[in-house]
């Protein structure tokens, strides 16, 4: 089994954060879209094109600059343009997804699921935008509510971030002491995704758990390897219950050297969270 390479400490892997029982949060999926000069801005009417289908346009070019401005962090830009597609087309259910994620982000949860809510009134078949309102369920710790609405996004079969979606259902599923449907959750999505790092490691635990310590040994080598393949093993700690994982294995394999290795960034993350 591999050790630990790093000792350097942050308080999440990769993109996630941890979640109010000490795991990772659900992951907020969202398109691709890159700012780039060519979409710097949005005309309503053009010649040699209908009105209505102008409009059509601007409200898709508005939507996603709106969404690329919230993936750079610029809240103000993501919200104004938004609100110009709203202002075309009231029923615009990206831009009212964006206003949901920055409402989100602001703090401002009220306003943020009334978007939530808005957005899926208009687009009830929106996978995503269904994914994202489940991640700020699972952060008001509304697991039942998340749950309900994962289920319906893994149901979509031709939806892109599916994997995702089984592994974020997985993590609902174990705050609701349900650890054989997590763990059926986790593998659709390993299956699905050989690159997802969280749900490997979920499954190495669940079989600690059980000491099936030849599946939890696999499980968690493949989770050191997507981290490798990631690119993040030197840049991003293990989460605690990654290293307790890590411990636990190296232990009952006979291996005492890298148990303690584990145990050693086991007591330095507590001292760091003790200061």
């Amino acid at each position: 089994m591999q050790t630990p390479q790093s000792k350097t400490f942050t308080t999440a892997l990769g993109q996630c954060v941890c979640g109010p029982h000490g795991r990772a949060a659900l992951r907020v999926l969202l398109a691709a879209v890159f700012l780039t000069s060519s979409v710097s801005c949005v005309t309503t009417t053009t010649g040699g094109f209908e009105p209505e289908t102008a409009e059509k346009q601007a409200v898709i070019d508005y939507s996603r600059l709106a969404l690329a401005y919230f993936e750079s962090g610029d809240l103000a830009s993501a919200r104004r343009n938004a609100e110009n597609a709203l202002a075309i087309d009231s029923r615009a259910a990206d831009s009212l997804e964006v206003l949901a994620l920055v409402s989100q982000r602001e703090g401002d949860l009220s306003l943020a699921e009334e978007f939530f809510v808005r957005a899926l009134r208009e687009d009830l078949q929106a996978s995503r935008i269904r994914n994202n309102y489940a991640a700020f369920l699972f952060e008001r710790a509304r697991y039942v509510d998340a749950q309900r609405h994962l289920r319906r996004v893994v149901s979509d079969a031709g939806y892109a971030g599916r994997a995702q979606a089984y592994e974020n259902l997985g993590l609902t599923l174990l705050e609701l002491q349900d650890p054989e449907g997590a763990q059926e959750a986790f593998l659709r999505a390993a299956k699905l995704d050989s690159a997802l790092v969280q749900s490997p490691l979920e499954l190495g635990i669940l079989s600690t758990q059980h000491e099936e310590w030849h599946e939890a040994r696999a499980w968690f080598e493949r989770y050191l390897n997507a981290r490798t393949s990631a690119g993040v093993a030197e840049s991003v700690a293990h989460s605690t219950r990654a290293l307790r994982a890590g411990r636990d294995l190296a232990a009952a394999s006979g291996d005492y050297m890298a148990a303690a290795t584990w145990q050693r960034l086991l007591d330095a993350r507590s001292s760091a969270a003790n200061q």
